[in-house]
């Protein structure tokens, strides 16, 4: 099934989201952007949208910004809430279960509240993960795509405790949920769930971002409870 979703990408959200990927994989806490009039040069924007893109880097507390001085990275906030919940080294059914019955309880309204609140940032950084997903990925890109889609949810909610939560639940099922994304159907379905979501969220639609994920983790459910006659018959990568 081929779906296609809307794609709503400022020029301003696109800088910050390459902006905040430099900073990740490239630079470290107390160094410096290149100067302005270099970044748009190099970024063939102007400066206007180069400091529309700061700005919302600078409310995510990713950068400081000091007169005089120009832009420094700042040392990563600490996290509002760490949950230490024990991953789950053989998870069965019971476990499972009561995994499932947790996201259905937060994750649908954690979606609603990021179709209400998502910022252009948050948007184009969902776009950026939808981009590099798709079936050929070897399970583990899959999952590690998978899990930070929805992170990135949680993040657009505004609430630090609400992604703290989720990246527990997250750490609760890690072998399963990369079992399953060893096969075909496991991959397919993850992609075509996030879009749905990615749908709901770009227009804006807290109800139908909340059903999305509500049947995105039933999807998720079925496929895991017969994941093993579904890998017996589908070859591994």
């Amino acid at each position: 099934m081929n779906l296609t979703v809307p794609r709503p990408r400022t020029i301003s959200a696109e800088v910050a989201a390459s902006l905040e990927r430099h900073i990740a994989d490239d630079l470290a806490p107390g160094d410096k952007l290149p100067p302005e009039r270099e970044l748009c040069a190099t970024l063939q924007v102007s400066r206007a949208t180069l400091r529309e893109a700061l700005r919302a880097l600078e409310d995510r507390g990713l950068i400081e910004r000091r007169p005089g001085r120009g832009t420094v990275v700042r040392r990563p906030p600490e996290p509002a809430l760490t949950l230490d919940f024990t991953p789950f080294a053989d998870a069965g059914p019971d476990e499972f279960a009561q995994v499932a019955e947790l996201r259905r309880l937060v994750e649908p309204h954690v979606a609603a509240l990021a179709a209400q609140r998502a910022t252009d940032l948050d948007l184009a950084q969902l776009d950026d993960i939808l981009r590099e997903s798709h079936a050929g990925l070897t399970a583990e890109e899959s999952l590690r795509l998978d899990v930070e889609f929805h992170r990135r949810l949680a993040v657009a909610t505004g609430n630090p405790l609400l992604v703290g939560v989720c990246e527990a639940m997250n750490n609760l099922v890690h072998e399963v949920r990369l079992r399953s994304h060893l096969a075909r159907e496991g991959r397919r379905n993850s992609i075509e769930g996030h879009q749905r979501l990615y749908a709901a969220l770009a227009a804006g639609d807290p109800e139908s971002a909340r059903l999305a994920m509500h049947a995105h983790l039933g999807e998720v459910g079925e496929l895991i409870a017969g994941l093993d006659d579904l890998l017996r018959s589908e070859p591994e990568l």
